[in-house]
């Protein structure tokens, strides 16, 4: 019987091909004699053609697919031997291999693929790259101008072969050709719109822009016109990132798209401080660059370097003069300095004389008659004004700056690279200008302790007794002023930080085993139940509104009947809120556990019989626990969460937030325009985050910690003040399906919480 069946299932698959081994089309006799393939480094698919099936030359071999394409090569043979077998042993078992690649076929994933190709004349993959592409493994040889196919026998799915040949017997049998859009292995670009060392440029300078390597493919659609496609993520807000698609169908677009990208990459290497562009999705989906939150494109490149230029060189000017007049001061405090510092050198050495005096009786005889000897301060500025003239100052030469119709980024550089050298220069006179008038403040009041110091000994010089008395008992001198500061150095507290993308599991965990803590069963409930779609209701019953729950109602029960977990107000639940026993393993973020997931039917006892006032009743004691818990729970770190919605943001109910902002923009599928809103959360706020405590009962201990259902939390708006503290507007280009992308345009808006007093 399995003999007759497997037969059967060959013999429909046949027909289902249009193939008879008894009648095997001419064209599938013919050999073959390609050229031996050219390797090259790169095992990526680069470019993806529509190929007419009746030019493809279908060659089996049995080696395996991640062979290199020599080896296949050589080890391949047409179609022919594994259809008709001879005498010959190597032919039967050919035969058999295809007979079992018969039978194993799914016929439904050759419709796939005939559904897909479909789709694919008349509009290319988002990504150009598709799922399963690797499957057709077509080759093109130049020297003979022929594609073909080289196919493993030991691949376990067949159908992109199957429906090849399908299509070439079809072909044959109706003269309607059709084509295959699929990648050529191992083709190069054919580098009429650029250079293969330009390919290469293109994708390290989008690198340094948009910080991931993008995947640039050559394009050829059904009329055999080609474009260059260039497929890539950028960041467009804090951490999203979005697809951005760039297409260049001419050369004349391609060589403009290169020449921006380079300058820009030319600048930005060159000149860091300077210029650091910016990447925005555009209408289209493909990039834009800004330059200081202002659009730069090939056609006003031009404009951009000229105005870039002449600003450089206003500030070159401006900074040149500034330079001028902060060397001018440098110079006079130098030469104020000098001249305090002679100043209390002599004030020192006549005070260092007075000291070796009063050591001796004599001493201080001889200094008491001593007269005043006035000493001159010589001149710096006079004795060095010979040295001064005998040298020339060293001026550096910068590019002469001149008035001209065009500027090249050369140009540019040039001027840019003067004006960081001069500004560097005026930063470090400034730093010496700094230090220096703090050593003039400073060898001023050691000027002015010094002479207080020596007006005091003159003083006591009006009789020889008096001095003596001095003398004797005067105290150690110190003439440096004790000038150090007493103020208290502040100690920061360091904030604990927060990354979505990195501490999500830890901080789930923590959060989870907070909350375990911290609530009760009827609190955990209540607040799985804000999880659910009831959440409107709740929100409606809080804010005292007039709308009617009956629709809600109907809903739910209408939701309950479906689940078959209604029952009669006099029917009785034996298993309360128990619906597996202990034995049933369940895996949550791979750990296995045996407790069971949370019922809102249950929880909010929804029957056949239940009222609006019944139901309105439960949602009012939901609310009550709700607040309970936020009386309880507080935020164990300053954390950012994201909501989004078309809607302006109502602060009275309580919202749904998500940790990760990629993923409340992805629930929002159908509309083009949405808000999204970012709250930060401060550490010790009420924030009540849907852990798997949320979602799970724990009756036997073994559920596992963390947030592994949802990255969501609920906040009572209501509890805060919102201050708004940045708006920005940025478009995402959404991947839908493997075709179709939708733009979106999202406006950000960003609060900061304060809780109401």
């Amino acid at each position: 019987m399995p003999e007759l069946t497997e037969e059967k299932n060959i013999k429909e698959k046949l027909e289902y091909i249009g193939l008879d081994l008894e009648k095997i089309p001419e064209f599938l006799e013919q050999g073959f004699n390609f050229r031996l393939l050219r390797v090259y480094e790169n095992k990526t698919y680069r470019v993806y053609k529509h190929i007419p099936v009746n030019k493809i030359k279908i060659l089996l071999t049995p080696a395996n697919r991640l062979e290199s394409p020599n080896k296949k090569y050589s080890a391949a043979s047409t179609i022919y031997p594994y259809l008709k077998p001879e005498k010959e042993e190597e032919d039967i078992i050919r035969h058999t291999v295809f007979l079992k690649m018969l039978n194993d076929v799914d016929i439904s994933r050759i419709e796939d693929i005939a559904d897909e190709q479909e789709k694919f004349k008349e509009n290319t993959p988002f990504k150009v790259k598709y799922n399963n592409n690797y499957l057709w493994q077509i080759f093109y040889s130049e020297e003979d101008d022929e594609y073909f196919m080289l196919f493993s026998t030991e691949e376990t799915n067949t159908s992109a072969f199957f429906y090849l040949l399908r299509e070439q017997i079809k072909c044959m049998q109706t003269g309607e050709n059709s084509t295959i859009f699929a990648p050529v292995a191992n083709l190069e670009y054919s580098r009429d719109f650029l250079k293969k060392s330009e390919f290469l440029d293109i994708e390290k300078y989008l690198w340094l822009f948009t910080k991931e390597w993008p995947f640039t493919y050559e394009v050829y659609d059904t009329y055999g016109e080609k474009s260059i496609q260039i497929v890539g993520n950028t960041v467009v807000y804090e951490k999203i990132k979005s697809n951005y698609k760039i297409i260049l169908s001419s050369k004349e677009e391609a060589n403009k798209f290169y020449k921006l990208i380079k300058a820009l990459f030319i600048l930005q290497t060159e000149l860091p401080h300077y210029y650091n562009f910016e990447t925005k999705i555009s209408s289209d989906g493909s990039l834009e660059f800004l330059c200081n939150s202002k659009l730069v494109t090939y056609d006003n490149l031009s404009n951009t370097i000229i105005e870039e230029y002449k600003k450089a060189a206003e500030n070159l000017k401006n900074t040149e003069i500034e330079k001028n007049s902060a060397q001018e001061r440098l110079k006079e405090l130098n030469k104020e300095f000098s001249k305090k510092n002679q100043e209390y050198r002599l004030l020192e050495k006549r005070l260092t004389t007075y000291l070796e005096c009063r050591k001796t009786f004599f001493g201080k005889v001889k200094y008491f008659f001593r007269g005043k000897k006035k000493e001159k301060i010589k001149d710096i500025a006079k004795d060095n004004k010979s040295n001064e003239e005998e040298k020339t100052e060293e001026k550096q030469e910068f590019n002469i700056i001149q008035d001209k119709d065009f500027y090249t980024i050369e140009d540019l550089l040039l001027v840019t690279k003067d004006l960081q050298e001069v500004s560097n220069e005026l930063k470090n006179i400034k730093l010496d200008l700094e230090a220096l008038e703090h050593r003039n403040n400073s060898i001023k009041l050691k000027i002015e302790n010094a002479n207080k110091y020596m007006n005091e000994i003159e003083n006591h010089k009006k009789s020889i007794f008096e001095f003596w008395k001095f003398a004797n008992k005067d105290e150690s001198l110190a003439l440096n002023p004790g000038n150090e500061s007493d103020e208290k150095i502040e100690t920061k507290k360091i904030e604990k930080t927060f990354d979505y993308e990195d501490d999500i599991d830890e901080i789930g965990i923590q959060f989870d085993k907070f909350q375990r803590k911290e609530l009760n069963e009827k609190e955990c409930d209540s607040i799985y139940i804000a999880t659910t779609n009831v959440l409107k209701d709740i929100n409606i019953i809080k804010q005292d509104s007039s709308i009617s729950l009956e629709e809600s109602l109907e809903l739910l029960k209408v939701e309950a009947q479906k689940e078959r977990t209604l029952f009669s107000s006099e029917d009785f639940d034996i298993f309360g809120g128990i619906s597996e026993d202990k034995t049933k393993i369940k895996t949550l973020g791979n750990s296995k556990h045996r407790e069971n997931k949370k019922d809102k039917i249950q929880i909010l006892d929804i029957t056949k019989n239940t009222t609006v006032d019944e139901y309105i009743d439960t949602l009012k004691e939901v609310i009550k626990q709700i607040d309970k818990s936020f009386s309880k729970l507080k935020s164990i770190m300053d954390i950012e969460l994201y909501m989004t919605s078309d809607k302006v943001l109502n602060t009275d109910e309580f919202g749904v937030f998500t940790i990760n902002p990629e993923h409340a923009i992805n629930k929002v599928k159908d509309m083009d325009k949405i808000n999204l809103y970012r709250v930060r959360i401060k550490e010790q706020m009420p924030v009540a985050m849907f852990s798997n405590i949320i979602y799970y009962d724990n009756i036997n201990k073994t559920l596992p910690l963390g947030m592994n259902v949802t990255d969501e939390g609920l906040i009572d708006m209501s509890r805060f003040n919102f201050e708004l503290k940045r708006q920005k507007l940025f478009r995402m280009n959404q991947e839908i399906d493997e075709i179709n992308s939708q733009i979106k345009i999202v406006c950000a808006y960003e609060y900061e919480l304060k809780l109401k007093d």
